[in-house]
């Protein structure tokens, strides 16, 4: 194996490879066309990774999340849509995800007033602001449970072959 970077500012890229123990080397021969001198210079921030480069690093560093924080800090469209995705245990996702829900249970009658109309009037926009808070939420633990699965995958730690089945026969 090469020798152990010990530079400080290691950034997120350079670090997950570390994880896997990977040198640039060994990780550019399980890529397909990226180079470890490629590697290298988006790890010392010399050029910008492409969502190629970053696919290419989740998959090989078994790190989905990778995917998520470029999405989240790099693109100028996931800085405005995609919320980063802290990556945490199944059961904190699952708890989070039943509170969400049920903060979201009790506002279902007022989000079905307000969207009786078709439009949110100026003394709606409260109530709809709070709701639309709460759904956010809600679709925030979602995305992590979905982000879970992926990186429980890439470990080999779930059927995902038997999951997306199971999916898909309950369509």
């Amino acid at each position: 194996m090469g020798k152990q970077s010990t530079r400080e500012n290691k950034n997120i890229y350079q670090l997950c490879r570390e994880e896997q123990g990977l040198t640039r080397e060994k990780a550019s021969e399980k890529m397909t066309g990226i180079s470890a001198s490629r590697i290298e210079k988006i790890e010392y921030e010399l050029q910008e990774p492409t969502p190629y480069d970053i696919v290419q690093m989740a998959d090989c560093y078994k790190r989905p999340d990778l995917c998520n924080y470029y999405c989240s800090h790099k693109c100028a469209i996931g800085d405005r849509y995609v919320p980063e995705i802290e990556v945490s245990e199944l059961s904190n996702i699952i708890l989070e995800t039943i509170a969400s829900l049920n903060e979201i249970n009790p506002l279902t009658s007022r989000l079905i007033q307000i969207a009786r109309d078709g439009k949110v009037t100026d003394d709606e926009i409260k109530d709809f602001a709070f709701i639309s808070k709460k759904l956010d939420e809600v679709s925030l633990a979602i995305d992590s449970l979905n982000l879970w699965v992926d990186k429980t995958a890439s470990e080999n730690n779930i059927n995902v072959e038997l999951l997306n089945a199971e999916k898909e026969r309950l369509k």
